[in-house]
């Protein structure tokens, strides 16, 4: 079962709006010991794309050059379009995450050259703490991972 917001009366995370309808930055408690926020995507973001959320609440698909720049860390759960509102899972259990091929289970995760992306692989890329994938794939796909408040070892 996917995590789900149970806090805020009306907030759906499965639904993308092109008006805001919450305060952007606003956070959300969720089931699975999840927690979400509210953005506005700065780019098209694909289901399941790890994003970095700047200081203006604005999400974009996870890069190093993101990463390292310190932006809050968070997990699509649906596709948004350019400038599109909508929930970023932040932290919790049963959130997924697009990983790249033969990723392990339980070990660090990494930005990749795969906006989105994460993997296990640290080749001249950006560790994030706090993330790791529940089991091991062996396909680039998406994955369930637990996030405890993850951020870039950058900061």
């Amino acid at each position: 079962m996917a995590a789900f917001i149970n806090s805020i009366i009306g907030a759906n995370a499965a639904r993308v709006t092109t008006a805001s309808e919450f305060n952007l930055g606003e956070c959300a408690s969720g089931t699975s010991s999840s927690q979400w926020t509210y953005v506005q995507a700065s780019g098209a973001i694909t289901q399941y794309d790890a994003v970095g959320i700047d200081e203006n609440h604005q999400a974009a698909s996870l890069t190093k050059a993101i990463a390292d720049d310190g932006h809050f860390i968070g997990f699509a759960q649906v596709a948004f379009a350019d400038n599109e509102y909508g929930w970023v899972a932040t932290a919790g259990s049963d959130i997924q995450c697009l990983l790249l091929i033969s990723c392990a289970a339980d070990v660090a995760l990494y930005t990749s050259a795969t906006a989105g992306s994460l993997d296990d692989s640290s080749t001249s890329q950006t560790k994030i703490d706090g993330v790791v994938s529940v089991a091991t794939i062996t396909a680039a796909t998406s994955a369930e991972v637990i996030a405890t408040h993850p951020k870039s070892t950058t900061f």
